[in-house]
């Protein structure tokens, strides 16, 4: 592959997160949702809002175990969860952090001042075309570009209240790829109220002739509907796009973007199954590159030298600060050359204000050809189950079947067809975009 469409993880800082040094805690408080997103992992088992006493136990057990930096709130949809307040000022009184993952429909300035008192530090809205929502009963929702509306009016409300941390993500398939550039210059365009972008590949457990499951010795009758993120023969050109081809049609859009961080897969050494990229921009849409490892490394390593852990959702607004780590930073040394010929041509550019928008790529498990299930090393989103730490994407198998499933390949053809899934950067991406 190119190496310019293709990042070397050599070139990148592997994120040094253990899973009991790990900047984030992931909670899940709720299965109840408001709305349906295709490939969402949680199945709605009847346990309906976790109690609140529980909650805080597992706040603080992630705390001590884990060495948080910031909780994530998940579900389900969490601001549904009765006493949300109280579990962000749960969170806020241990001095850690606190992130709510949302897909913003049932969120109301009058909670968001609630949450803001309470200690809130950042939401990261789920808002996408593969959604069911209900502001869109009578529209057909196209393409992603139809959601920038929603999008907008969720960051102002954050705005308006001001001091929360705004964040916006999608799921990626392979029909809404090409999509993902405009999404990120919806983003450095609005850059005042956005202050990171995740992007979450749509992958999943195949049920097919050939793939079989089992939980300890017992073999389980795996169906469609058997957990929230089995994906059908049908469904696995959709569901198979990579880290790395998000990276490349990215790249494609903005030359300048490029990637800092990785974490790498637990099974396939060469798969990126976090990676941590970023644009530097001004709030007039011009992109003057990216920050590197470099700059990452110094980050991380600082924090954990200060604060004794690692860091997740920085408060301090860097601006133009970011152009001094060009004395450690290659890759922001070329960004600031690109700002100031920038600003040289008209003076008045040195007025406008310059933000380092962060953009995450995430590529959910894989099965792989020979049954192996490659898994986030390091994983941050880790949750409780059981009074052990689990991969919160796959804590539907320990809920239903008390522990996390093994797969076994028994025929040449589904190995052909999982290795299909497993594509690098095609030219069929690339084409689209």
């Amino acid at each position: 592959m190119d190496s310019i469409t293709t990042p070397f993880q050599r070139q990148l800082y592997r994120l040094p997160w253990s899973t009991t040094d790990n900047p984030i805690g992931w909670v899940e408080i709720t299965d109840i949702c408001n709305i349906h997103c295709d490939g969402c992992y949680r199945l709605v088992l009847g346990e309906g809002h976790k109690p609140l006493q529980k909650v805080k136990d597992e706040i603080d057990f992630l705390i001590k175990w884990r060495n948080c930096d910031g909780i994530s709130l998940a579900g389900g949809e969490p601001i549904l969860h009765p006493h949300i307040a109280e579990i962000i000022q749960h969170i806020s009184g241990r001095g850690v952090k606190s992130l709510i993952l949302s897909n913003g429909y049932a969120l109301s300035e009058d909670l968001l001042r609630k949450l803001k008192k309470a200690g809130l530090t950042g939401i990261s809205f789920h808002i996408d075309s593969t959604q069911t929502r209900p502001e869109f009963k009578k529209q057909k929702i196209a393409k992603e570009s139809d959601m920038d509306a929603l999008r907008l009016e969720c960051a102002q409300r954050l705005k308006k209240v001001g001091g929360i941390y705004s964040h916006f993500g999608i799921t990626v398939n392979r029909d809404n790829l090409h999509e993902v550039p405009d999404f990120i210059q919806w983003g450095v365009d609005n850059m005042d109220v956005v202050n990171g972008i995740s992007l979450i590949t749509h992958r999943g457990l195949p049920v097919m002739d050939g793939v079989d499951y089992h939980a300890g010795g017992r073999k389980i009758d795996m169906k469609e509907d058997t957990l929230g993120y089995t994906i059908t023969p049908d469904k696995m050109n959709v569901a198979s796009v990579s880290s790395k081809e998000v990276y490349a049609v990215i790249k494609a859009r903005f030359p300048g973007y490029d990637a800092s961080a990785y974490l790498n897969g637990t099974m396939d050494h060469g798969s990126m199954k976090w990676l941590i990229g970023n644009l530097i921009t001004d709030n007039k849409g011009r992109v003057f590159g990216a920050y590197g490892s470099r700059t990452m490394e110094l980050a991380q390593t600082l924090h954990h030298l200060w604060f004794g852990k690692y860091l997740v959702y920085p408060k301090v607004k860097m601006g133009r600060r970011i152009f001094f780590m060009g004395l450690f930073d290659p890759k922001v040394r070329s960004a600031f050359k690109q700002y100031l010929g920038h600003c040289l041509g008209n003076p008045l550019r040195f007025l406008h204000p310059v933000k380092a928008i962060g953009i995450g790529v995430i590529q959910a498990p894989d099965v792989l050809p020979d049954g192996r299930i490659d898994m986030c090393d390091s994983c941050p989103d880790m949750c409780i189950h059981d009074g052990k730490l689990v991969n919160s994407c796959r804590l539907d198998e320990c809920r239903k079947f008390g522990m996390l499933l093994n797969a076994s390949v028994g025929s040449e053809q589904a190995r052909e067809a999982l290795e299909r899934q497993r594509p690098g950067v095609t030219e069929q991406a690339l084409e689209q975009h």
